[in-house]
């Protein structure tokens, strides 16, 4: 029995579907949006037959989609010129020769209905960016293989430039949205990592007055920030006090970063909103990485940031010029409580400062203890029944990685995906899950072993198959910059873990960050579940090109039961666990 299941974010739909075996003589299958007035459009598709060339416009119903999921990165584009953001999907399997395909007699699937938005309740949103730029969108919009990085940050910083519109996606209007509502009575108190993007910097010099700002120092090399001569933030920090801002200067020395991204929203002196997550606000921030950003209309919860937004004030200020005595006693003692806040409608959030270890962290230290927010995560990822989906930066060691594969060696049916900018939390992924240890490594030496569920982001840029363009992997440090971990998205004990923090040790220990830990919100688990597989998927093949793990062959297949094999058995077996994943699911909306 054919059976089809959608879930969306603000950006992307995922699609998935089955007939619980393969289908005789099929070729694939084509995948059309269906809007709220009912009209049907076919979803654009890249590979062709042999023998065929690609050519703009081409679609599912005539080089169809030969998996059984899918996704549609087109739809938030759809919902921004229609206005309709509610999409069903029709899955059609097709028979015949290449060219000349038609529907076939066993009948079309078609989906539940999704919402393209980032409002998932009345008082919660979460927004995710399309800051991935090896596509070949990119390369093709930067002129192809001569491409260049330099070009890329130019037209990512021109606020009319289309590429940063493409790239940022809603991201831009959620962090100016915000900052405007403090222009009205309101006041906004932001505790800022990076800040670099013009756009982003005028709209928060605009609050003139009513902007109070811990703003901390990043490198001035790292291509992420304005430029400046002491540190990053050098001409953003004081094209803010020129404006009349209560700006904070929070110099940390070196090992310790100020990587805190918030802003909390002040009407009447009360609290009333908070926005957080992974996104610096820098071009780059917007567009060239992998981010998310909640904006949460929660009372307690910008309560509880506004409460360590002083504690960072009142911390900078005891230290004066003595950067060394930042992240004092007092800082550390106040970030290792935790507070849990129960949710309407069922569910909580627990939210969690750093640094919150009674010291900085020492590099050789012996039966090191966890920080008391990694032991939390840590905790609930050993305990997931489903899954564990994931993406991060760098996290170092001990962290997300090592937890996961301690998971998925005790529970060998644990759906586990992860993708990573730093090639060493996959790799010390791959030894935590076979037991060894990671030699030292000297300069030279090759890449570390990666196993296929938890990998490092890669690009079409060594390897590319034929008639694609080569693609560029980063423009600065970060490919994957979110700091996401999903945990058992489809059960009402869902969990959500998010925020500025690293996902291990170091950033417990010696950053000043923030996180959250959201249980039994299915709307917001399945929206960042779809986001990570989203990001996932786009890298994974990517990696098993470069590495000769796959043939540089993007091309359809013309043997029905060559294609089909990888994802159902002769015995109607679902072999892909990816499919699995999906279809194990009933939409929470």
């Amino acid at each position: 029995m054919q059976n089809a299941i959608a879930f969306a974010d603000n950006d992307v739909v995922v699609v998935a579907w089955g007939y619980g075996h393969k289908l005789p003589d099929c070729m694939g299958f084509a995948v059309y949006r269906i809007d709220e007035a009912g009209q049907e459009a076919a979803l654009p598709s890249m590979a062709v037959f042999p023998g065929f060339k690609r050519r703009p416009g081409q679609t599912t119903a005539e080089f169809p989609v030969q998996k059984f999921y899918w996704k549609d990165p087109f739809a938030r584009l759809v919902a921004e010129k229609t206005g309709s953001r509610k999409f069903r999907y029709k899955v059609v399997p097709l028979a015949g020769k290449p060219g000349r395909l038609k529907p076939m007699s066993i009948g079309f699937a078609v989906s539940n209905e999704v919402e393209v938005t980032p409002q998932l309740s009345a008082s919660l949103a979460a927004y995710f960016n399309r800051g991935i730029i090896s596509t070949q969108h990119v390369s093709q919009a930067l002129g192809g293989i001569k491409a260049s990085k330099a070009k890329l940050l130019d037209r990512v910083a021109d606020p009319e430039d289309r590429l940063r519109t493409d790239l940022a996606g809603e991201m831009i209007a959620a962090l100016t949205g915000f900052v405007v509502q403090a222009q009205d009575g309101g006041e906004l108190y932001c505790a800022l990592y990076e800040l670099g993007d013009a756009q982003l910097i005028g709209a928060l010099a605009g609050l003139k007055s009513k902007l109070h700002v811990v703003l901390s120092n990043p490198k001035a090399s790292d291509e992420q920030s304005a430029s400046g001569i002491t540190d990053g933030n050098d001409k953003s920090r004081q094209m803010l006090k020129e404006a009349g801002a209560e700006v904070i200067d929070r110099m940390l020395p070196d090992g310790q970063i100020g990587h805190n991204k918030f802003a909390v929203l002040v009407r009447r002196k009360k609290p009333v909103a908070v926005l957080f997550g992974s996104t610096n606000w820098t071009s780059t921030g917007l567009c060239t990485q992998t981010n998310n950003t909640i904006i949460w209309r929660d009372a307690d919860l910008a309560g509880r940031y506004l409460d360590y937004w002083r504690q960072l004030a009142q911390d900078t200020e005891a230290a004066g010029v003595d950067s060394k005595a930042l992240q004092s006693k007092a800082l550390r003692d106040w970030d290792a409580k935790s507070k849990r806040y129960k949710l309407d409608g069922g569910g909580s959030v627990t939210s969690w400062f750093s640094p919150n270890t009674p010291a900085l962290r020492k590099s050789k230290a012996k039966n090191e203890k966890r920080p008391p927010d990694m032991e939390d995560v840590a905790t609930l990822m050993l305990g997931a029944k489903q899954a564990i989906l994931f993406l991060a930066f760098y996290p170092g060691t001990p962290s997300i990685a090592n937890w996961a594969a301690q998971a998925q060696k005790a529970n060998e049916k644990l759906f586990v995906r992860g993708c990573v900018t730093n090639p060493s939390a996959a790799e010390g992924f791959a030894y935590e899950l076979h037991g060894t240890l990671p030699p030292k490594k000297q300069k030279g030496d090759p890449p570390g072993p990666q196993d296929p569920r938890v990998i490092a982001a890669d690009a079409l840029d060594r390897i590319v198959p034929a008639g694609w363009k080569a693609e560029i992997l980063n423009a600065g440090f970060a490919v994957t910059h979110d700091k996401i971990v999903v945990i058992d998205p489809f059960s009402d004990d869902c969990v959500v873990v998010t925020g500025s923090h690293n996902l291990g040790y170091k950033a417990s220990f010696n950053n000043d960050e923030n996180l959250v830990i959201v249980k039994g919100q299915r709307y917001l688990a399945e929206a960042y579940a779809t986001h990570v597989l989203d990001i996932y998927d786009h890298f994974s093949w990517r990696r098993l090109v470069q590495q000769g793990e796959v043939p540089a062959d993007a091309g359809l297949k013309t043997d029905p039961d060559e294609w089909q094999s990888r994802y159902y058995g002769d015995d109607g077996s679902i072999k892909s666990a990816q499919l699995r994943f999906w279809l194990s699911a009933i939409p929470s909306k």
